[in-house]
């Protein structure tokens, strides 16, 4: 597990919530390009919260 700065994706069709463990399926899923740092006001990603 390696907590980092959060990011989200910036696709309106992708989940709306944001990521801050680099062991994340879904997190690690968005493409560079999609990725916006920080949480945009979202929830953590419950697999992120069942990472840490």
């Amino acid at each position: 597990m390696s907590k980092v700065s959060a990011w989200h994706s910036k696709l309106p069709n992708d989940p709306r919530v944001y990521h801050n463990d680099t062991d994340c399926n879904t997190g690690n899923n968005i493409e560079t390009e999609n990725r916006v740092e920080g949480t945009g006001g979202r929830p953590l990603c419950a697999e992120c919260a069942k990472l840490g």
